[in-house]
């Protein structure tokens, strides 16, 4: 493998993530081999879940520099309500 990494977009990261959940549920790996890619799964996961909290967050700011009032559903039910 190259010593390189290349930087891949949150799909990508998703897609590898779901090969290899499939590759654990295949029942192919050997034991060392499962918890290789166990582990992998689970940083890579970790990483998802932390990267997704970073786009939550600059979403928010978005809101706060548009001086919008929070979440969708609050939006949509003030607008329910002058109907």
């Amino acid at each position: 493998m190259a010593a390189t990494k290349k930087c891949k977009s949150f799909e990508q990261e998703m897609g590898a993530l779901g090969s290899m959940t499939e590759r654990l549920s295949s029942g192919e790996l050997t034991l060392e081999e499962s918890m290789r890619v166990y582990e992998e799964g689970m940083k890579l996961a970790d990483k998802l879940a932390k990267d997704l909290t970073a786009l939550e967050a600059r979403l928010e700011q978005i809101d706060i520099k548009t001086c919008a009032i929070g979440p969708m559903e609050e939006k949509e039910t003030e607008g329910a309500d002058n109907v």
